[in-house]
């Protein structure tokens, strides 16, 4: 396992990525090879994380929905989106993360790059969806 500077690090390249390709016409991969390019960055784990999130939209988005009380997955801000695509994905997929610390780095990301108050949603939802994908783990929490 990578240490965790490194992992936080490419959290933040990952939202940066799935942000940036909603807003120019580059592929992801030319955006990924960007980023290796550019930066000291786990690029497995960057495109893990990209990729995997790509893929599993659907499944993200039906995790995430019934989470919102009166809002649509389209009212969300795309920094807030793509911070809670990752993490959902993270929370399906990385088990070797525990899911505080996917909750965890969910909420320095939005406190840093989010709304002023955003991360209070996020917390919200990724807890909800925690329960849902890792039950066991947050048995007792």
């Amino acid at each position: 396992m990578k240490n965790k500077k490194s992992r936080s690090r490419t959290r933040v390249y990952a939202m940066e990525v799935l942000y940036q390709r909603k807003h120019n016409d580059a592929s992801v991969d030319e955006i990924l090879d960007r980023y290796a390019s550019k930066y000291a960055v786990d690029y497995d784990y960057l495109k893990e994380l990209v990729l995997g999130a790509l893929a599993k939209k659907q499944a993200i988005d039906e995790l995430i929905e019934p989470t919102l009380s009166n809002r649509s997955i389209e009212e969300i801000s795309q920094i807030e989106y793509a911070i809670l695509s990752i993490s959902v994905y993270e929370l399906m997929s990385q088990y070797d993360v525990p899911y505080k610390v996917v909750i965890n780095e969910a909420l320095n990301l939005t406190k840093k790059y989010g709304a002023q108050d955003a991360y209070k949603f996020v917390n919200t939802v990724l807890d909800k969806v925690a329960k849902e994908v890792r039950g066991l783990e947050c048995q007792g929490d």
